[in-house]
């Protein structure tokens, strides 16, 4: 064996076997391309054809615009839907902020101003709240009972206490 590349078994032609330059039919290839490309050029012009009949079936079914609708290159009037209500939210907060912490005039006429929260609680503290005088007619107040008939049906004496429930 001079040969490296000698196989141990023999040759490893077999006569009874080739290639066969039959087995691919290139007109077959090629007329089926050109059938689907065909196919599919008819199938896209047809597509194109049915959509235009429907454009066609809208446009001819399409109710008219009513008089009272909005144009549509028009916004809707207001109140409309937040896009961004964080945003919102935040500008809101600054303006509660700015109104609670700042100085202002409610009526200038009047010369009633607004002034921040804190200095109105420190005032407050220092002046104390207002008090109402006590009561001029001795029988106003919760101390005596209510007058007039009660949700059982019996009657009370008017300027009395309600001693119902008491033992004698």
């Amino acid at each position: 064996m001079s040969t490296s590349n000698a196989h141990p078994h023999g040759e490893l032609h077999n006569p009874d076997t080739a290639h066969e330059a039959a087995d691919i039919s290139m007109r077959a290839i090629v007329s089926f391309v050109i059938m689907l490309s065909v196919v599919t050029i008819a199938i896209q012009g047809a597509m194109y054809v049915v959509f235009r009949v429907f454009d066609r079936m809208e446009a001819a079914a399409d109710t008219e615009a009513s008089p009272l609708a909005i144009p549509a290159n028009q916004a809707p009037p207001d109140p409309r839907l937040q896009t961004t209500p964080w945003a919102d939210l935040k500008t809101l907060r600054a303006e509660e902020s700015a109104y609670l912490h700042g100085y202002g005039w409610i009526d200038q006429q009047a010369g009633v101003a607004r002034i921040p929260i804190d200095r109105a609680k420190a005032l407050l503290l220092q002046k104390g709240l207002p008090v109402r005088p006590g009561p001029v007619d001795p029988a106003e107040g919760t101390s005596i009972a209510a007058t007039g008939e009660s949700s059982g049906g019996r009657n009370l004496p008017a300027a009395g206490a309600d001693t119902s429930g008491r033992e004698p």
